[in-house]
This record gives C-alpha cells, sequence and structure tokens, in this order.
C-alpha cells in the first residue's frame, strides 16, 4: 500500500487540499464535509462513501485525519487498482517476479530511475568528449565545468535533462551514458553577434553546443537561461 507522502506524484491538488485540512484551525465541520469521495470519470460524477454510512457521517476536527488517510488510501489503491494490476502483469513480463522482491520500494526505485539526491559532475566531466575545437583544457570548457559545478542540485538536473532528456545519470555512472556526453563548439565566428546565441542541445546524441563565451558569468547567464527557459533543443 501506497501512504499520503505518496500522493504528491498522483494527485499534487488533492494532496494539497488535504494538508491545508490537516492544518486548518478552524472549525472543520463548518466546512460540510462528508466521508464521501467525488470520482469524475468521462465527464459523469459519481458519490463513493469511504466508511459504510459515510455520506452522513461529518468530517470534523476530531475525524479529520481518519478522512485524510481514507482519502489518500483510496485514491493510490482503489481509484487506479485495475490500471495498476494492469501495469503489474506487463512489468512482471519484462522481470521476473522473485528478481522484484529482492528490493525494497526504495531500492526499485533507485535501480529504474537513478538518484534523486545528488548528481556526480566530476564523474560526468571523467567521461565527456570535445569536438569542434574544444578540449578538456580549452578555457571555455574550464568555465563550464566551473559553471556547472556552482549550480544548485535543481540547476543541475535541468541541465542534464536539457542535454540528455533525462534528468538522472545512470545508476552506475556516466560512463554508462550511451553516447557519452559531448561539448561541441557551436558553429560560427566568436563575433558579438555569435555570442549572443543560447546554448543548444540534442538530446538524441547527448550533445551540448556551447558558444565559446568569454567570461564565465556570460557563460553562466546563458546556460541558465537556457536550461530554464527550454529555448535550446536543437535537431542538427
Amino acid at each position: 500500500y501506497n501512504y499520503l507522502n505518496d500522493l504528491p506524484s498522483l494527485d499534487p491538488e488533492l494532496y494539497r487540499h488535504l494538508i491545508f485540512l490537516k492544518h486548518y484551525k478552524g472549525d472543520i465541520s463548518e466546512l460540510e464535509l462528508y466521508f464521501v469521495i467525488v470520482n469524475n470519470e468521462y465527464g459523469e460524477q459519481t458519490e463513493e462513501e469511504l466508511l459504510p454510512g459515510g455520506k452522513n457521517i461529518h468530517v470534523t476536527n476530531e475525524n479529520v485525519i481518519t478522512f485524510i488517510h481514507l482519502v489518500s488510501n483510496h485514491r493510490l489503491n482503489f481509484q487506479i487498482r485495475q490500471q495498476s494490476s494492469h501495469f503489474l502483469r506487463g512489468f512482471q513480463q519484462l522481470m521476473q517476479k522473485d528478481w522484484i522482491d529482492m528490493f525494497n520500494e526504495h531500492e526499485l526505485q533507485l535501480l529504474i530511475s537513478g538518484s534523486l539526491d545528488s548528481l556526480d559532475v566530476d564523474d560526468l566531466r571523467c567521461h565527456t568528449n570535445y569536438a569542434g575545437g574544444y578540449h578538456g583544457e580549452h578555457y571555455v570548457i574550464d568555465m563550464f565545468w566551473e559553471v556547472l559545478k556552482s549550480f544548485s542540485l535543481e540547476n543541475q538536473k535541468k541541465f542534464l535533462k536539457f542535454v540528455t532528456g533525462c534528468s538522472r545519470g545512470p545508476l552506475l555512472g556516466f560512463k554508462y551514458l550511451e553516447p557519452l556526453f559531448c561539448i561541441q563548439r557551436a558553429a560560427g565566428s566568436a563575433s558579438e553577434e555569435a555570442l549572443d546565441r543560447l546554448p543548444t542541445s540534442a538530446t538524441c546524441m547527448n550533445l551540448l553546443k556551447l558558444p565559446p563565451y568569454r567570461s564565465k558569468e556570460q557563460l553562466e547567464a546563458k546556460l541558465m537561461y537556457a536550461i530554464n527557459a527550454d529555448a535550446g533543443f536543437d535537431l542538427s
């Protein structure tokens, strides 16, 4: 079974409403809530009782925690039971159940999705190729790595998604990224007009096209704009 803390990923709006109720300082009974949940499927609304006789049971300050748990349990475990069952059957056709049972939910998430807590910039640098005149000791490349290391974890993840299409690295390190990350000098001269361009990316090749900016401040500003504006995707 899932818990209330899993709800934000499925239904963040419902989660916010439940947390609001949990911390509500007034008389909850005045909100006229009952132990029922409204289902909306294909434009048709139906009511479902969370407890026998729930349509006649007021939500009060005394029973609001029970209400919150019942609502989140219904949303996470009953409302999507059919879809979850179909997904699980398909997943077990790809992975033997005995293999899955070796891991708890946190370990399985790590295997499938990678780490949420860190991004190893040094490891990424060790497994990066260069093209278009760039090399590992180029001054623009040195500035780039300094800038990336200075980013917050959130912005590092945005950068990784910008260049690879995924905000998390391979489980066993960037040596397993296929193809390896590559930084290529953007085509064109080092004129003021060319240097005003944003970095672009080709996610199918894990490629960053980086103009030869003249200062770390300029590189940081351009890169930050590109990863936050989703403006730099390039097919060429």
